[in-house]
């Protein structure tokens, strides 16, 4: 790529590449558009991460899908994807675990069905899952007043792989599990929604701490 040609050097430069002043004009704007192109990609480390939302479904009141669908916006916006368990992005139905698939679920276990139910859940476990395995991030919701199996699993799953795992907590870090601050950051715990976005928008790569190394970006 021919460098953008200043004033102080324009005259030898464009003897030397053999340039008229139009093509000049044309490399240099075709430069700036490059360079912002790589200042934007550098400013948006998120875009094309894969980023599973672990969370509470089985006792949630609207099946753990509000929250989901909210963040999911601003995955969107950063040119990321999201990995939802109550949108899985798979067509079979067996691995529905919201909604109607739900009731049914819940139906088994009244009336004692547990074999039915075990096989329905091993598939939804298998795909859930395997959806933290395939994702760059893990983000989890905790709220200690609902019981929750599949999250905290989702959530050991994640850090064993050292992957960046961003827990939100209802009520806050001071209302999370003693046991969270002994295996994981607490850098990587926020007291809200909004608060987690805030860290994800990294428009300044200053704001990163070097010494959070599950976060290791690579110049592409």
């Amino acid at each position: 790529m021919v460098e953008k040609l200043t004033s102080g050097e324009s005259m030898a430069k464009r003897e030397i590449h053999g340039l008229s002043d139009e093509d000049a004009e044309i490399i240099d704007s075709l430069d700036e558009i490059e360079r912002e192109i790589r200042m934007t990609n550098k400013k948006n480390r998120l875009k094309g991460m894969r980023i599973y939302l672990a969370g509470p479904i089985d006792h949630a009141k609207d099946d753990g899908v509000g929250w989901r669908n909210e963040l999911k916006k601003f995955i969107k916006k950063k040119g990321a994807f999201a990995l939802d368990p109550c949108d899985k992005p798979i067509s079979y139905a067996a691995y529905g675990e919201v909604g109607t698939e739900k009731t049914k679920m819940l139906e088994l276990k009244k009336m004692g069905r547990f074999f039915e139910l075990s096989e329905q859940m091993k598939k939804i476990a298998h795909v859930d899952l395997r959806m933290t395995d395939v994702s760059d991030c893990v983000v989890v919701y905790l709220n200690p007043n609902i019981t929750m199996f599949g999250t905290i699993h989702e959530l050991i799953n994640s850090l064993q792989q050292r992957k960046p795992t961003l827990v939100v907590i209802e009520g806050g870090k001071k209302n999370a599990p003693n046991w969270l601050f002994g295996i994981m950051d607490y850098n990587f715990m926020f007291d809200s929604f909004d608060e987690l976005e805030e860290f994800l928008t990294l428009d300044d790569e200053a704001s990163f701490d070097p010494d959070l190394t599950r976060w290791v970006f690579f110049d592409l």
